[in-house]
């Protein structure tokens, strides 16, 4: 049974407001952006929404989002609208950051202390970011590039999520949902694409300024045989000096491996389930297109009124 609470942190009321919902969609992002909570609502007068309120929301006893209001506006047909993000909204602040061998949680914990954000678990990522220097970047870039930098280097993706008021960092692999949606369970329709226009890479350039010779060393990772079809889609990145050959070839090959394929775009409308959201990984199974493997939930949006979501999934 889901619930919609509010509160005026300026009176300190709180209320009950299921009863006058008249619409609600919850939305996550994998990546960039706050979870956000969209109500329409019936006037009441004795509520009185305020920008800086908390919404929550919950199924039963479990919560599902919480956040504070951010957007109000009100219509001739007596209703308000309200936007609610949770508090990765203020991750959207800006900021300049010099790291030095500090891993992605650890930079994700240091910048929660500094705009006083709340924080649960923050799984350590593992890999040693040899440094950082970030200027003027939003706190979402800076935490995002940090987890991207892990991905490329131990091919372990987490995800940055909001759990209830609570910073997370969780790793993808250890948040695969216990869901199938596909033939005859929960899905009602389907959309499945492919493309080499973005983020696919054949050819990858890595170069290293060398402060003892003076020059720039060159290493070039490629496969000849997708070159022959798509052409050369090359990515070229400037390294830290500090790295060495072998975590050069090591980089290289990763970033071969996660780039060097389409990408698929797969969106899947289904019956609701409120344990998916953006960052978890879930199985699909549609015979008519032969998939049948574990897709992370780039992005979800669930109807709460209506009990259905729909979903932007990419292959894991």
């Amino acid at each position: 049974m889901i619930s919609v609470l509010y509160q005026n942190i300026k009176t300190g009321e709180a209320f009950d407001v299921t009863s006058l919902v008249s619409a609600a969609k919850w939305t996550t992002k994998r990546t960039g952006s706050p979870a956000s909570v969209e109500l329409t609502v019936i006037v009441d007068d004795s509520v009185a929404w305020d920008h800086g309120g908390i919404v929550a929301i919950k199924d039963g006893n479990t919560g599902v989002f919480y956040g504070y209001v951010f957007k109000l506006s009100r219509s001739e047909k007596g209703e308000i609208s309200v936007t609610a993000y949770d508090q990765t909204r203020y991750l959207k602040n800006k900021g300049t950051y010099v790291f030095e061998g500090k891993r992605a949680d650890q930079i994700a914990a240091q910048i929660a202390a500094d705009f006083q954000i709340k924080t649960g678990t923050l799984a350590n990522t593992g890999y040693v970011i040899p440094s950082m220097v970030e200027d003027n970047q939003t706190l979402f870039d800076i935490i995002l590039k940090a987890m991207d930098k892990t991905l490329i280097n131990t091919g372990k993706m987490f995800y940055l999520w909001d759990d209830f008021g609570s910073l997370r960092i969780s790793n993808v692999e250890d948040s695969k949902l216990d869901l199938f949606v596909g033939d005859s369970s929960l899905a009602t329709g389907y959309t499945y694409a492919s493309d080499i226009d973005t983020e696919t890479y054949n050819k990858i350039k890595l170069v290293r300024d060398n402060k003892d010779t003076g020059k720039r060393d060159v290493y070039i990772f490629q496969d000849s045989n997708t070159m022959k079809f798509w052409g050369i889609l090359q990515n070229f990145e400037k390294l830290d000096d500090s790295l060495n050959e072998a975590q050069i070839k090591e980089r290289g090959e990763m970033m071969i491996e996660l780039y060097n394929r389409p990408k698929r775009s797969f969106e899947v409308n289904a019956l609701s389930d409120l344990s998916v959201r953006a960052g978890r990984a879930l199985f699909i199974g549609l015979a008519e297109i032969g998939v049948k493997q574990f897709f992370i939930v780039e992005e979800a949006s669930h109807d709460l009124i209506k009990q259905t979501m729909s979903l932007k999934l990419k292959v894991v």
